[in-house]
């Protein structure tokens, strides 16, 4: 068995060292993009040597999906209790759309991680649609059965909704679509609710 240090076991300390570079690597993404998370970046910013970084990660890729993955997480935890005590499937929509868009105000680095460097990066990207995506849907609604539907089809149409209600957060979040938060919660929360996500026809969109 491992003796405590400062009155820590190794286990925690493993445990601490391992939320210190996500931590570093969050503010790094978030702020300066994928390209600024070298691992002499990370270490420098967790305050740790890169012994202990190959501790908890096999390379800087497996710390950038971690990153994502953890903020996602973060992202998902807040919008789905804001809906929890929700009446109706569109009050519960709108409740975490307004959860969302409070959030990447009080914090554009989420904004960034989530949804503007999926775009720049091809390796977050493919992280994002391959294992992300499923997750992300099932935290909106139940998708309505498409059997006999064209799967091309029907991922466009995702794919369409998708592409415009990240447009509009990364323009919320930069500012650029006027201060009024009640009007582009709103305006999302109509988009969402005449969408496919929600079961609207296809053709709808």
């Amino acid at each position: 068995m491992s003796r405590p240090y400062r009155g820590q076991a190794a286990e925690a300390r493993s445990a601490d060292r391992r939320t210190r570079l996500i931590q570093a690597g969050a503010d790094l993404v978030g702020t300066q993009g994928v390209a600024a998370m070298t691992m002499r970046a990370v270490c420098r910013e967790a305050e740790l040597s890169q012994k202990f970084f190959y501790e908890s990660f096999t390379d800087t890729d497996d710390l950038l999906r971690e990153v994502y993955r953890s903020t996602f997480e973060h992202a998902r935890q807040v919008t789905t209790a804001a809906g929890d005590s929700a009446a109706d499937l569109p009050a519960r929509t709108r409740a975490g759309v307004a959860a969302a868009a409070q959030l990447v105000k009080d914090d554009p680095r989420i904004c960034r991680i989530l949804l503007v460097e999926p775009i720049a990066d091809l390796r977050l990207r493919h992280f994002v649609r391959d294992t992300v995506a499923a997750m992300t849907l099932g935290s909106l609604a139940a998708p309505t059965d498409r059997s006999g539907t064209d799967p091309a089809r029907v991922k466009m149409q995702y794919a369409t909704v998708f592409g415009a209600i990240i447009s509009l957060f990364i323009e919320w979040t930069e500012g650029n679509l006027g201060s009024d938060q009640e009007a582009f919660v709103d305006h999302v929360t109509t988009m969402l609710l005449s969408s496919p996500l929600f079961g609207a026809p296809l053709d709808s969109v």
